[in-house]
C-alpha cells in the first residue's frame, strides 16, 4: 500500500510539472511578454553603463513583435539595410565579413542634421546568453570616443519574440550625459519599432502566399509558367481576346516574308539584269 502511495505521488508530481512547463503556461507566467503585450509599442529604459563605467547611460527599448524569431534575427543582421527603414541611420554598409562577424559602418544625424557621428563597428554573431540570443556591436573607429551597441532577442513562442537594444555613444561633444542618454533610448526605440513594422509586414504575405497555394487544389507551381496577369493579380479578359484575335489574324511565315521590301544584294541584281537586256 505504501509502494503504491510513493507511485502514484511520483505520477502526479510529475504530471504537474508537465503542466507547468507547458508552453501556454510558460507564456502566462511570462510577465516580461505579457507587459509588452498590453503597452503596444516599445518600452524605454536605462542602464549603468559598465566595462568601462561612463557617466552616459546605456539607452535601450524592448518591444514584443508578432513574429517567429529567426525572422526577426534576419531584420537585425541586415546591417547594410538599416538605412533603409531605421530612421535614426542615414548610412549603413558592411566593408568585411570574417568568421561571422561583420564589420560595419554607420552614420547618425545629430544636431537636426547639422552634424553626423559615426562608426565602423564590429557585429558579432549571435551568441546564447540563458534564454536570449546576443548580437553585440564593438567601436573600432570613427569620430566619437566610443559605441556600443547590443540585441538581445527572445522566443516567447514560435509566433512571437521580444527584441531589445541597448545603446551606448559617448559624443566627444560636450553634451549632458542626461541629454545623450535621453537620445540614445529614442534612438533603441526607433530602432526596434523598425524592426517591429518590417518583421510583422513580411511575416502575414509569406504566410498568404504559402495559404493560397496550399488551399486551391490544382494550383500551378511556380514552375509552371502562368497567363499574363493585370497589376490587380488577374488575368484581363480584354487583353486575352485581344491577343487571340492578333493570333488568328496573324499571316503565315510565307505571306509575312513575301509583304516584306527585298533585300539589297536582291534589289542590285535585277537592275544589272534589267541593264543587260
Amino acid at each position: 500500500m505504501k509502494k503504491w502511495w510513493s507511485l502514484s505521488l511520483i505520477a502526479f508530481s510529475l504530471a504537474v510539472l508537465a503542466l507547468s512547463l507547458s508552453p501556454r503556461a510558460a507564456r502566462a507566467a511570462d510577465a516580461e511578454s505579457e507587459k509588452l503585450a498590453s503597452l503596444g509599442k516599445a518600452l524605454r529604459y536605462t542602464l549603468k553603463t559598465t566595462g568601462p563605467a561612463s557617466t552616459i547611460d546605456t539607452g535601450g527599448a524592448a518591444i514584443l513583435i508578432k513574429a517567429p524569431l529567426p525572422a526577426v534575427r534576419k531584420i537585425v543582421t541586415s546591417y547594410g539595410s538599416y538605412k533603409s527603414f531605421i530612421t535614426s541611420f542615414d548610412q549603413s554598409r558592411v566593408l568585411a565579413k570574417r568568421k561571422g562577424t561583420s564589420e560595419v559602418y554607420l552614420q547618425v544625424p545629430i544636431l537636426n542634421g547639422a552634424a553626423h557621428i559615426w562608426t565602423v563597428a564590429d557585429m558579432s554573431p549571435p551568441t546564447k546568453d540563458g534564454a536570449d540570443e546576443v548580437i553585440s556591436g564593438r567601436h573600432k573607429r570613427g569620430n566619437v570616443a566610443d559605441f556600443r551597441a547590443r540585441w538581445r532577442l527572445r522566443a516567447v513562442d514560435e509566433h512571437h519574440t521580444i527584441l531589445k537594444l541597448e545603446l551606448f555613444v559617448d559624443p566627444k561633444l560636450p553634451f549632458p550625459p542626461a541629454a545623450v542618454t535621453t537620445q540614445l533610448a529614442r534612438a533603441a526605440d526607433k530602432a526596434v519599432t523598425a524592426v517591429k513594422n518590417r518583421a510583422q509586414a513580411e511575416a502575414p504575405a509569406s504566410a498568404r502566399a504559402s495559404t493560397t497555394a496550399a488551399a486551391v487544389p490544382g494550383a500551378p507551381d511556380s514552375a509552371t509558367p502562368s497567363a499574363p496577369a493585370t497589376a490587380t493579380g488577374g488575368a484581363d479578359p480584354a487583353a486575352q481576346a485581344s491577343e487571340q484575335s492578333r493570333t488568328k489574324a496573324a499571316p503565315a511565315p510565307s505571306e509575312v516574308a513575301s509583304e516584306m521590301p527585298p533585300a539589297e544584294g536582291d534589289s542590285v541584281r535585277r537592275h544589272n539584269d534589267m541593264a543587260r537586256r
